[in-house]
């Protein structure tokens, strides 16, 4: 098997792998059709995380110009690596392609002395088995929930002892040691990379108290092949409510997005179900390594998938 680097002359064929590899999981395990025929959106993988963390890919062959058997992206960070998707070709399964990709990327890491990061689907009993074979340890389980967003816009609700506004590059230092002090991990790269938003698709809203001091921030990817809110770390379930409703008002009227909620955060939840959100999948939030404990309210996002 030989792993290399992604180039941008297999950004079209790894597109159809992952569509692929997504397409006949859900299709054979749970009867779903939620991924459609057309492969031309998975390219939003290549094209939003090469401009992130450029050449953090890899793409697996049987042999030498042959076609792609598998592909994993991945996140080096300040505090930790990240683990982004992970796919194999439907015709190589059972070769152990993912594996090979995953000890790949944890050898690199390990060389660095920093734990891997990673968010999966609880109900993919493959690749549970598969991260946990790999020492990856569950932290905290996710319901993602999704909901038609009213053309209207969402109901009103008071903001409580917060202010809600679009983030600012000066923002960028306090979000990230809020991250660090709630959670234990630091990404100050991608909330950098949002406030910036070159590619025009990200979003990002922070909420400080009276006094200036960020209590919470929320993330959304705004994009014809990803809407999704998140990443988002907030103090508390008041100011995640406050800052999920300005996203999801502000950015996706007329728009079915997906975010990932804690399950232990009762009130948030209920919340969702009150405005209308359905659950549709169970996520993991697993670590190989030092795991710091997770406080506060964390919405993770699989766009980028780097915490």
């Amino acid at each position: 098997m030989i792993l290399r680097g992604l180039t941008a002359a297999d950004w079209e064929e790894q597109a159809e792998l992952i569509h692929g590899s997504l397409s006949t999981w859900y299709r054979t395990r749970l009867n779903s059709a939620k991924f459609g025929e057309d492969a031309a959106p998975f390219r939003v993988f290549p094209e939003l995380y090469e401009a992130l963390d450029p050449g953090c890919c890899l793409v697996a062959q049987e042999e030498e110009g042959g076609p792609l058997t598998g592909t994993a992206f991945f996140h080096p960070r300040e505090t930790h690596w990240a683990v982004g998707i992970v796919a194999t070709h439907p015709g190589a399964a059972g070769r152990g392609v993912a594996r090979r990709l995953m000890e790949e990327i944890i050898g690199r890491a390990e060389a660095e002395g920093k734990p891997v990061r990673l968010v999966s689907s609880a109900m993919n009993l493959d690749s549970f088995s598969l991260y946990t074979r790999l020492g990856f340890v569950p932290r905290r389980v996710f319901q993602d929930m999704k909901m038609e967003v009213p053309e209207g816009g969402m109901p009103m609700m008071e903001s409580g002892r917060v202010r809600v506004r679009a983030a600012r590059e000066a923002d960028v230092a306090g979000m990230a040691d809020l991250e660090m002090r709630l959670n234990g991990i630091r990404r100050e790269k991608d909330l950098r990379h949002f406030v910036e938003n070159r590619q025009g698709c990200w979003r990002l809203w922070v909420a400080e108290d009276g006094d200036g001091v960020v209590r919470g921030f929320l993330g959304a990817v705004v994009h014809a092949g990803s809407k999704m809110v998140g990443p988002g770390v907030c103090e508390d379930e008041e100011v995640a409510a406050v800052l999920l409703r300005q996203v999801l008002d502000a950015e996706f009227r007329g728009q079915a997005p997906v975010w990932l909620v804690p399950v232990d955060c009762a009130g948030l939840v209920r919340r969702c179900y009150e405005w209308g959100a359905r659950n549709v999948e169970l996520h993991l939030a697993s670590v190989r390594g030092e795991a710091p404990e997770m406080r506060g309210v964390t919405l993770p996002t699989f766009m980028p998938e780097t915490g």
